[in-house]
């Protein structure tokens, strides 16, 4: 039993922070293009900030680790917590891990490539730069566009929306803001697909707030999940041993 609240309780601790990383992330991001988010949906503007080559590596790292990886321990603690009152669930847990992988291998491709196409921008001649730009379009839109906000999001739309249907029976609140995010994703994903911009662009900008909070928020419920199974067992204890006090007098 101690063993599983350990386990619980570090599950919690490393969603919490995957989801202060991701906020770092965020922070990281702004601050490489000097706070231009139209180089987020323009990748060319982003070599105008080519100098700011070092916090591009930290924010694809972070968004690695923060937005992905961290989650892992996440999806299979849910996986275990709900694979006997779902048919679906074994789906709805490979959706996750889909998700996860998906977008933790978009964001190594970018760090391997973003930051040494930066350094290289920044003593190109005007022909090399037009030959820089044009690859760093290309492996971006890659990216962006096919990896990340077209199969991710579907991927992550089919996990968090599930996962939330699960989680609203017990808690309503977590339910409706689990399944919310999915909604976001979902919306992102639409959008690229049929060329609704605006709607892609909604989409992708609520999901990038609420998972940052819905990590947060999702480890702190495990946490406390934790902190109430290990206070049981006391009581369970106190009253076995006020129960034999009480024996021993008669």
């Amino acid at each position: 039993m101690k063993y599983l609240s350990n386990y619980r309780f570090l599950v919690g601790a490393i969603t919490i922070l995957s989801g202060i990383l991701a906020l770092l992330c965020m922070i990281t991001g702004g601050m490489a293009v000097n706070y231009n988010f139209d180089a987020f949906s323009d990748p060319v503007l982003a070599l105008n900030y080519s100098a700011n080559h070092q916090l591009v590596s930290w924010f694809l790292l972070l968004d690695m680790f923060g937005y992905y990886l961290l989650l892992l321990p996440l999806i299979f603690y849910l996986h275990q917590q709900y694979k006997y009152r779902s048919p679906w669930t074994s789906l709805i847990t490979f959706s996750g891990l889909a998700y996860v992988l998906i977008g933790a291998v978009g964001a190594a491709i970018l760090a391997a490539v973003w930051p040494d196409m930066m350094q290289e921008h920044l003593t190109a001649t005007s022909e090399q730069k037009e030959m820089i730009g044009g690859l760093f379009k290309a492996i971006t839109l890659v990216v962006t566009k096919g990896m990340w906000n077209v199969i991710e999001m579907l991927f992550s739309a089919v996990w968090w929306i599930g996962i939330g249907k699960l989680l609203y029976r017990e808690s309503k609140v977590l339910g409706a803001l689990t399944m919310t995010t999915g909604i976001s994703t979902l919306l992102d994903a639409a959008g690229n697909i049929t060329g609704f911009h605006s709607l892609a662009e909604a989409g992708l900008n609520i999901y990038l707030l609420l998972a940052i909070v819905w990590a947060i928020v999702m480890g702190i419920s495990i946490m406390r999940k934790t902190a109430c199974s290990q206070s049981v067992p006391a009581k369970t204890v106190s009253a076995s041993a006020l129960k034999n006090q009480l024996a021993s007098l008669f």
